[in-house]
């Protein structure tokens, strides 16, 4: 599922890594293509903040009910 929601996005050769949390979330991440990359600005982490909130109840009635509590 990560790599098709990736599908388009980023630029996998310059640079992409798999990772497996220890609670078997797969992780895909990819570095984003220049233009990409001017569009959005610089990442930062969100985790943990009232903007991550946020951005979870938007999105979680699109989440298969067994990956909601990714946040855990």
């Amino acid at each position: 599922m990560a790599f098709e929601a990736l599908k388009g996005v980023g630029d996998a050769d310059l640079g992409e890594w798999e990772d497996w949390s220890e609670r078997g979330c797969f992780h895909l991440k990819r570095r984003l293509r220049p233009e990409e990359q001017a569009q959005v600005g610089d990442a930062c982490d969100i985790r943990g903040t009232e903007e991550q909130e946020r951005r979870y109840q938007a999105v979680k009635q699109y989440i298969p009910a067994h990956m909601r509590d990714w946040r855990e």
